[in-house]
């Protein structure tokens, strides 16, 4: 089985896992420990690759930067309010930091944005002028599908109510400008060169669970982008180096 196939079959797995088999994976505090696991597992791959690609040095540090500094804006955003609105955690996903983001933010949100810079610098190339816009929209397409399943799984919680499925548009806005941010980060840090569709697989796994989640709940619209981001993700060809890095 070569690799797209195998991405393939484990993304219709986690699928199979969201549409069906939500309650196996218990999300209650008390049962924190097995949550976090299965977020290590589907961050495996993309962790993996990214230390492949980038060599283990450079690959830990990128990932100790956006392990870190999401979970930093995070506490800013359920602390200040800013850049993503107000809201806040449940106890579901792990113990938090400075008891306000759960710890496992800091799993779970690197698989995702390594998948947007990852087709983003395939399709749009990595000059800057197209490829921070283009990780700036994969992204707040991303978050399209992952805040109202999370936000109906009961993770998160807003305060009032929004345009989106109870989110408010503020939130959309900060992912684009935090993603912008990120990905000119790992741009300089990958130096101008596209990662191989390998980084990508945890999006597999990730959006084909969460997917799975939103049919079974008849949240059919980010139901329908989660489906076509697994696909983009899953095709995505080998990318190019960085012989356009400029701005």
């Amino acid at each position: 089985m070569n690799m797209r196939a195998w991405r393939a079959a484990s993304g219709l797995g986690a699928l199979g896992l969201g549409l069906v088999g939500f309650a196996l994976v218990d999300f209650r505090a008390e049962t924190g420990a097995a949550s976090a696991l299965f977020l290590v597992l589907m961050a495996l791959p993309s962790y993996a690759a990214l230390l492949a690609w980038l060599g283990a040095r450079r690959g830990a540090v990128l990932l100790g930067i956006l392990t870190a500094l999401p979970l930093l804006v995070e506490a800013a955003a359920v602390a200040t309010g800013v850049p993503y609105g107000s809201f806040a955690y449940a106890d579901a996903l792990g113990w938090k930091v400075f008891g306000l983001v759960p710890w496992t933010v800091g799993v779970a949100y690197p698989p995702v944005f390594l998948a947007v810079v990852t087709a983003a610098g395939i399709g749009a190339g990595t000059a800057l002028r197209r490829f921070l816009p283009a990780s700036a929209l994969l992204l707040v397409a991303a978050d399209l599908v992952l805040d109202p399943a999370a936000v109906w799984a009961g993770f998160w919680a807003w305060e009032g109510t929004g345009i989106y499925y109870g989110i408010p548009a503020v939130n959309f806005v900060g992912w684009a400008f935090t993603g912008a941010f990120y990905a000119w980060i790992f741009h300089r840090a990958a130096g101008g060169n596209v990662p191989p569709p390998q980084v990508a697989s945890s999006a597999v796994l990730i959006f084909g669970f969460w997917t799975g989640y939103l049919l079974r709940e008849s949240l059919l619209f980010p139901a329908l982008l989660g489906a076509a981001l697994v696909a983009l993700f899953l095709l995505l060809p080998s990318g190019r180096s960085g012989e356009e890095t400029g701005g």
